[in-house]
């Protein structure tokens, strides 16, 4: 169930991504849906599992975006890493608005090394104004759709271990 999990979710948010958040942009800031969906994971499984969802949706944004091959996968992996460093289960799971600030820390940080990747790759980028708007409220955005997606992943992490369990 988890591996069907690790590609099925991750390819949805990348679809999404590209169809559907463009038209709910707030000010030029628009979430990262494949970012929201490995670090939520990250948080709620560990790294080990969080990592694996950041380089499938990170490919499949990707390649439906035009962008560089493996750019924005690339970008992911340390923050996702990052969120989900202490394998879980956890003594105690991240209360849903800590998980949530440091999702927004590290969706701040992976927008950032999109951006730094963007550069190497010589393809020019915004304005700084607009870089900023574009990094810093995207992460402010992805932060408060993880209020909503990280305790669903972590619900379902524990289902999905106990069923594994048996």
């Amino acid at each position: 169930m988890r591996i069907v999990l690790a590609i099925a979710l991750p390819l949805a948010a990348a679809l999404l991504q590209s169809a559907v958040v463009p038209f709910i942009s707030i000010g030029g800031a628009r979430p990262n849906l494949p970012f929201l969906v490995a670090g939520s994971w990250s948080l709620a499984a560990g790294a080990g599992e969080g990592v694996w969802w950041a380089f499938i949706g990170g490919l499949a944004a990707d390649l439906l975006s035009g962008g560089p091959l493996g750019a924005f996968a690339v970008a992911a992996l340390p923050p996702v890493a990052a969120l989900g460093l202490g394998e879980r289960p956890a003594p105690r799971p991240t209360p849903v608005l800590v998980g949530a600030s440091f999702l927004t820390a590290a969706a701040f940080a992976a927008g950032a090394l999109y951006a730094l990747a963007l550069s190497i790759a010589g393809i020019p980028g915004p304005e700084p104004t607009d870089l900023a708007i574009q990094i810093g409220g995207g992460a402010i955005f992805t932060g408060i759709l993880a209020i909503a997606t990280y305790p669903i992943a972590r619900w379902t992490s524990r289902r999905t271990e106990k069923q594994a369990s048996f």
